[in-house]
Order: C-alpha cells, then sequence, then structure tokens
C-alpha cells in the first residue's frame, strides 16, 4: 500500500512538472494581439516573473513568442448584466510558442469573470483586460515551474 501510495505521489509530481522546452524560454517575444491585450500581457510578464523570463523587443532575440487574441463586451447593458449574472466582459487566449513558430508549448484561456471588486459597474474596459492578462500570465508562470 505504502508503494502504491509513494509511486502514485511520484507520477503526480512528474505530471505537474513542466516540460523541457518551456523551461529553457527565459526571453519571450509578444505579438500584436486585440484589443491590446499584448501591451497588458508585456507589463504582466515583466511584473510576474521578476527577471527569470523577459520581454524581448525583436522576434529573433526570443526564445518563446505569446500569440492570441481577446474579445470584448461592450456597452453599458451588457456590462451590467455581465456583472449580475457573473458573465466575461473581456477573455483572452494565449499561445506559448517555440522560436521557429511551429510547435504549440502551451496554451490557455482566462476571462474577467464580471469581477465585482471593481470600483464601479461601468468600468473601462482596460480594468477588464489588465485582469485577463493578470489571469493568463499566473497560468503559464505556474505552467512553467515558478
Amino acid at each position: 500500500m505504502r508503494i502504491l501510495l509513494l509511486t502514485l505521489v511520484f507520477l503526480s509530481a512528474l505530471a505537474a512538472a513542466p516540460p523541457p522546452e518551456m523551461k529553457a524560454i527565459h526571453k519571450v517575444f509578444v505579438q500584436k494581439m486585440d484589443n491590446d491585450l499584448d501591451q497588458y500581457l508585456r507589463a504582466e510578464l515583466t511584473k510576474q516573473f521578476k527577471g527569470k523570463v523577459v520581454v524581448v523587443a525583436e522576434k529573433a532575440d526570443a526564445d518563446g513568442i505569446l500569440a492570441g487574441g481577446s474579445q470584448m463586451t461592450t456597452g453599458a447593458v451588457a456590462n451590467v448584466t455581465g456583472r449580475v449574472f457573473n458573465r466575461d466582459l473581456a477573455s483572452g487566449t494565449i499561445l506559448l510558442l517555440d522560436k521557429d513558430e511551429k510547435t504549440v508549448l502551451w496554451s490557455d484561456h482566462a476571462g474577467d469573470s464580471a469581477a465585482w471588486y471593481q470600483p464601479t459597474l461601468f468600468s473601462l474596459a482596460r480594468r477588464e483586460q489588465e485582469i485577463v492578462a493578470s489571469r493568463l500570465i499566473k497560468k503559464l508562470k505556474k505552467a512553467m515551474g515558478y
């Protein structure tokens, strides 16, 4: 019984470990995305990784490339109903690609989940994109083992 438990713990630790390709990424280029999500992702990469992974300005200098897109729901009615029914007003999907852009190393999706803690019901789209970017980079950080 004890050997089985130790084996399960070991296998779960292996499953949680990031692939070696992701561990080798220390410089990331962020491609242009809809609704300026790329700007918020760059800021969150710098903020959350604290120098372990840096953002580069040239694609040729990168170990990995972040690509993706986002969606926004706009309008006062959509904003209020999104808050009341806890629906995403902004969402984004990103892919971490290798430097040749031929292999997807990681992908995930996040939304703003109509965060109630925002100062007003009629918040600016900028705040919603910040929430999406923060959640996406947090997931990426976990996937990379940081």
